[in-house]
C-alpha cells in the first residue's frame, strides 16, 4: 500500500493500519484487507491505466448504487464514503475507496450444493428488485435498441472471418470452429430477441469468483464496479454457467433450486432460462472468442472460452 493511501486512511476515515495484507485484486487493480482495532475493512486503489475520468465516473456512479441497495438489506460490501463520494482522490491522482470486508467462501461448479445455489438465486432476485427501483437516465449502457445488438454480433463474426481468411492455416483451429459455429446462430437471430427481453440495471460481472458464501448462503454479493443498464437475463445466465455447468452438462436440479430462490421475489419459467443462457452468449462470444485465447490462455479465461462454445454447440436444445 503507497504511504500516502495509509495516511489519508488515517486523517480521512480515522482508520489506524494496524495490518495491511495483500488479497486479490481485479485487473490492474489493487486491495488490501485492513484491520484497525476490532473491525477489518478492504481498501481497493483502482488502476489509472484501467480507469479515465470518464470510466471513474462511471465507477462512482456505479458504486453509488451499490451504497443504495446495500440499505435496502441486499447483501453487498458496506461502502465508507467520503463527504458522500466512494472514491477518493489524492493530490498524487491516487484513487481508492474504503469497505467492509465480508467474510466468505467461494464455490464453483464442483462444489457449490443446491441449497447454496437456492440461496444465490434469492440474493439474485432480491438484487435486480431493488436495482429495479433506480433511475436510468444518465446510467451507462441505457437505452439499449436490439438491432444495433445484432449489428456489433455479425461484425464480431465478419470480423473473425476475415482474420481466418487473412491468416489461413496459422490460426488455432478452435479459434476457426468457433468463429465459424456462430453463423448459423445469427441467421436465427433477430432485433426482436434482445427488444422483448427484460432489461435494467444489473450486477454484469456475477460471476463464481464474485460471490461469498457461509454454511448453506450467501454472505456477500461483491465487485459491483460494472454494474450498468442491461440484459437483467444476463446475470441470471452467467451464475448458472458458473455454477451450475460442470463436465459439459448442465445440472437441472441447481438449476431448479436457482429457479425456487429467484422466485421468491420475481417468477422465473424455464422459457426464461433458455433466454437467459441464450443472451449470455450474445454479451460473452465477443469477450471470449479471440485467438490469443485458444493458445495457453489462463484457466479462469478458457472456462469463460469453453462455456462460450458450449453454448454455441447447445444452442438448439
Amino acid at each position: 500500500m503507497k504511504p500516502n493511501i495509509k495516511k489519508d486512511l488515517e486523517k480521512s476515515y480515522g482508520i489506524i493500519c494496524e495490518e495491511m495484507i495483500p488479497t486479490v485484486g481485479g485487473w490492474l487493480n489493487q486491495k488490501w484487507r485492513v484491520k484497525s482495532g476490532e473491525n477489518f475493512y478492504l481498501v481497493k486503489e483502482f488502476s489509472l491505466k484501467r480507469y479515465d475520468s470518464r470510466k471513474l465516473l462511471e465507477l462512482e456512479a456505479a458504486l453509488q448504487r451499490q451504497m443504495i441497495i446495500e440499505k435496502e438489506g441486499v447483501l453487498c460490501p458496506h461502502i465508507f464514503p467520503y463527504r458522500g463520494n466512494v472514491l477518493r482522490t489524492l493530490e498524487d491522482q491516487t484513487v481508492y475507496m474504503v469497505m467492509s470486508f465480508c467474510t466468505g467462501n467461494v464455490k464453483n461448479s464442483e462444489t457449490i450444493t443446491k441449497q447454496q445455489i437456492r440461496s444465490l438465486g434469492a440474493v439474485c432476485g432480491q438484487m435486480h428488485k431493488e436495482l429495479a427501483r433506480l433511475p436510468v437516465d444518465g446510467v451507462k449502457g441505457y437505452p439499449i435498441k436490439g438491432e444495433q445488438v445484432l449489428e456489433s454480433l455479425w461484425k464480431h463474426y465478419k470480423d473473425g472471418m476475415k482474420k481466418l481468411a487473412a491468416e489461413e492455416g496459422h490460426l488455432p483451429e478452435g479459434y476457426q470452429e468457433a468463429v465459424i459455429g456462430q453463423e448459423a446462430i445469427l441467421k436465427k437471430l433477430t432485433a426482436d430477441f434482445f427488444d422483448r427481453l427484460p432489461k435494467g440495471i444489473g450486477h454484469e460481472d456475477f460471476a463464481w469468483d464474485n460471490i461469498l458464501f457461509h454454511n448453506d448462503r450467501v454472505t456477500a454479493i461483491v465487485d459491483f464496479d460494472r454494474n450498468q443498464y442491461g440484459f437483467m437475463r444476463h446475470d441470471i445466465g452467467r451464475a448458472l454457467m458458473s455454477f451450475a455447468w460442470k463436465d459439459g452438462m448442465l445440472d437441472i436440479g441447481k438449476i431448479q433450486a436457482f429457479m425456487e430462490g429467484y422466485s421468491e421475489y420475481e417468477p422465473l419459467t424455464a422459457e426464461d432460462i433458455k433466454d437467459a443462457l441464450k443472451i449470455t452468449w450474445c454479451i460473452e462470444t465477443p469477450w471470449w472468442i479471440h485467438p490469443a485465447l485458444f493458445k495457453g490462455a489462463a484457466e479462469k479465461v478458457v472456462r469463460f472460452r469453453d462455456e462460450v462454445l458450449w453454448l454455441t454447440e447447445h444452442w438448439p436444445e
